[in-house]
Order: structure tokens, then sequence, then C-alpha cells
């Protein structure tokens, strides 16, 4: 390809993310701009290259041979400078914890957990900022999505990227929970007879939502929903019985707590965060705080 040393860094994101997303909307959607920007910054590197990028199909954008060759080259002059971005934001006075770190975690432990006790890592370390970024979807910690991440995962099995380090700091319990009306309507106060809450169909086979479906005698739930918040809210309404991270369930006066859900079941708490970030003296402060947080659960 010709002019390939004048590429511009600009177009060249915009190249990447079509390539990731498959098309311009998801580039578009990625880089906050629209999807007629995007094209253009496509059309003005096929033009100076003199080569064909993509194929426009109906179902996306699929990279040609040509289109193939310079993702591969690109990607990796972008890992090269992320590193190098990484690695800047570790430098800093000796032991004064300053600047930005990026925190990325589930919406219950962002609300429940991090958010309630920010307060106790900013009196220790008041130069650091934090950016709580609360997303169901893991954090791409490479690209710098995140600069570190408290994940709930299933077993110790999970596998990891080999550029992550991880640590698993603890475990997650569960119960279940129903308002006190709901409670007194059950034949016999036998809560197995109840309505139920449960996630919705991206975990219909992972063991908490097996246990669940058991529990009740594999019967429909009344609910199904990816958000703990919706969940927790029907079930103060006496909607249905649900289970809900103890640590949370147990502080709302409006439900009762009714059984633990089967340990084996339970999911964990991994810390991970980019091997190029193990020196940065503000991911240490908020690995440090995390940790204490998630130990403190299974103290309580």
């Amino acid at each position: 390809m010709k002019n390939i040393n004048q590429l511009d860094w600009n177009d060249l994101k915009y190249f990447l993310a079509v390539a990731r997303g498959g098309g311009l909307t998801p580039a578009a959607t990625q880089l906050h701009t629209s999807a007629s920007t995007v094209s253009r910054h496509i059309d003005s590197m096929e033009a100076l290259l003199g080569a064909r990028l993509f194929l426009r199909q109906q179902r996306g954008y699929l990279l040609t041979d040509q289109g193939s060759a310079l993702f591969e080259q690109v990607a990796e002059v972008e890992r090269a400078m992320l590193g190098v971005e990484r690695s800047s934001g570790a430098l800093g006075a000796a032991g004064v914890v300053s600047g930005r770190v990026k925190f990325a975690t589930s919406e219950t432990l962002a609300h429940q957990l991090i958010s309630p006790n920010l307060g106790l890592l900013l009196a220790r370390h008041p130069a650091l900022q934090v950016e709580l970024v609360v997303n169901r979807n893991l954090a791409d910690l490479g690209r710098r999505e995140a600069d570190l991440a408290l994940r709930i995962v299933g077993s110790a099995s999970t596998v990891h990227d080999p550029d992550y380090i991880a640590h698993r700091v603890g475990e997650l319990p569960f119960a279940l929970y129903a308002a006190p009306a709901l409670l007194a309507a059950a034949p016999d106060g036998d809560w197995h007879q109840l309505p139920y809450i449960t996630w919705d169909e991206s975990w219909t086979g992972r063991p908490m939502g097996v246990w669940l479906s058991a529990a009740f005698g594999a019967r429909e739930p009344i609910l199904r929903t990816n958000s703990v918040t919706a969940q927790y809210v029907a079930a103060g309404a006496g909607l249905g019985v649900v289970s809900l991270p103890c640590f949370f369930g147990d502080a709302q006066p409006g439900l009762l707590r009714l059984a633990d859900v089967d340990t084996g079941t339970v999911p964990e708490l991994w810390l991970v965060y980019h091997r190029d970030l193990k020196a940065s003296q503000r991911v240490r402060a908020m690995r440090e705080f995390v940790t204490e947080l998630v130990q403190g659960l299974a103290a309580g």
C-alpha cells in the first residue's frame, strides 16, 4: 500500500473501531460521533492508500486482505501507545498518591459497596480522583476502558487475559428475601410456593440460576431482569421473592431474609488490572481499598 507513512492517527482510530465493531454504527457509538463522520475517515484512508480496506456488505463491514494486514500493524502501534500511557500514569512523587484512577465494576457493587465508601479512600489519599465505570459488560483494560476492575465471576476456572493480573479477593454470598406482606400470604409460611424474581435468560444455565429454578419447583419466574435495582424494587413492592447479595439485602428494612442461597453456587469477586499498572501508586491504592471492602463483607 502506498503512502502508509502518511496516515494520521486520527484516521487510524476510526479504522480500528470499524474493524472491531464490524460497521459504521458500532464504531460511531464507540467514538461518540456520527456514522457519516466515520465513513468520511474510512474513505479518506482508502483514497490515501489507494487500497480497499473493507468490503461493504449488508451485514456489515468486513476487512479485505489489505485491511487485515493493516489492522495487525495498527493494532500493534495502538498497544505500544497505550502501554506508554499506562507507564506514564504510574509515575509520581514518592509517597504521594495522585491523579485519576478509572475503576470498573457492576451495578450492585458500584452503587452499594464502592460509592458509599469512597470517602474513606479519598480521606486517605486527598490528591486522588476516581472515575467509576458502571457496566454489565467487561471493560477492556488493554484499551484503557478502565485501569482496574472488580469482576463477579462464576468460578475459579475463569480464564483471564494473559496481559492482566487477577486476584481472587473473596466471594459474594447471596440470600433470598421477600416483603413481609408477601411472606404472610404464603401457604403455611412456605416461601417455596411464592412467586419469585430472577435474572434474564443469560443466567438460565449459571449455577445460581439453576439453583433458583430448582428451589421454586422449576416454575416460571414472575419477573426476569438484568438489573439488581429493578429486582430489589419489585421485591420491596411485594411482587416476589428475590435473591440479593447479603451485604445489600440484609440492610433493607422492607425485606425479610428467608434462606441462604447454596454456597456452591455463589460467585467469586476478582480484582483485575493490566500488568503495565502493577507499580502504579494510584492503582495500588484502589486495589488495597477494594480488597479491604470485600474482606469486610466476609467479616460482616
